[in-house]
């Protein structure tokens, strides 16, 4: 018996069906192997979003709710291309799929840039509204106002909603090609058909972003380090399976690149000059394969 354990022995492995893990184990492995694609998308999306922290900002300084929510709908324009790179990122992650982060994060983010430009005007304007209400009514408190049951049973049920139908709605804008009025109804549908999974990323959504607002300045430093990376991931993990079974999306995913190879392959065969072979040659003449056999002139078999 040696005294030092043989690390060159091969281990078992992994198995190439074997099903992917869930859960806490599937989260730490994301971690563990895509931690830098994240990261960066996560600075990114803090550098997209800075524009719409700053003007909004500036028209809570201003106390004009018109100014807030006009600058909501500017920084829009440049938050909801970042926020669907950074939702790229996860979802690509989550189905293991290889490349380089930079490469594929450019191609995405060229893809998604005017459809995303649309559900960023949308969010932001709706997320600065419900940020002026809960801060109305905390600010009522804090002068000694009473406010009223329903105003904070609406401002709750306000938050919880909007992000359970946010949660659907990205991965959406991402993966799929469709108008956002499409979008839309197949996010509020899916909300209703998985209410648990939405509750729960909604839930997430509003208590680490409540945690930041709460926690400000500090907030600043926990949204570079953990911000958007942390909760698209928690979310994406955990609504990415309902997506899969009412859109078969990996399924689409993996018939569209098989087509884009054949399609590439064929290209260069044709730039290369590669002679026909006689299939071909019969498929060119005679427009039908496999080309039907038969007899010549003097009998033979063709």
């Amino acid at each position: 018996m040696g005294l030092f354990t043989n690390y060159t022995k091969e281990g078992p492995g992994v198995d190439k069906d074997a099903p992917r893990k869930t859960g806490v184990g599937r989260f730490f492995e994301l971690v563990g192997r895509d931690m830098n694609g994240m990261f960066l998308a996560n600075l990114l999306a803090c550098l997209g979003f800075a524009p719409v922290i700053c003007l909004v900002y500036i028209g809570f300084l201003m106390n004009s709710l018109l100014v807030m929510v006009v600058s909501a709908a500017v920084g829009g324009i440049l938050a909801g291309p970042v926020l669907a790179g950074m939702y790229d990122t996860v979802l690509r992650a989550l189905r293991d799929e290889p490349g380089y982060w930079w490469t594929t994060y450019r191609r995405a983010f060229r893809q998604n840039f005017k459809a995303s430009i649309l559900p960023g005007i949308v969010y932001c304007v709706i997320v600065t509204l419900q940020i002026f209400v809960v801060y109305f009514c905390f600010s009522m408190l804090a002068q000694g106002v009473n406010v009223d049951t329903g105003m904070w049973v609406a401002a709750v049920l306000n938050l919880v909603v909007f992000h359970m139908l946010f949660a659907y709605m990205w991965p959406q804008v991402v993966l799929l090609d469709q108008p956002f009025r499409q979008t839309l109804a197949n996010s509020v549908r899916c909300m209703l058909a998985f209410l648990p999974h939405a509750l729960a990323a909604s839930i997430i959504q509003i208590v680490f972003w409540g945690l930041v607002i709460l926690c400000m300045p500090l907030g600043i430093l926990l949204m570079i380090v953990f911000g958007f990376w942390f909760t698209c991931e928690l979310c994406c993990q955990i609504v990415s399976g309902d997506l899969e079974r009412v859109f078969h999306i990996e399924e689409q995913i993996r018939a569209k690149k098989e087509a884009e190879l054949a399609q590439a392959l064929a290209a260069e065969r044709q730039e290369g000059g590669e002679p026909q072979d006689e299939a071909q040659a019969a498929q060119a003449e005679s427009g039908v394969w496999p080309p039907r056999k038969g007899t010549t002139g003097d009998g033979t078999e063709k």
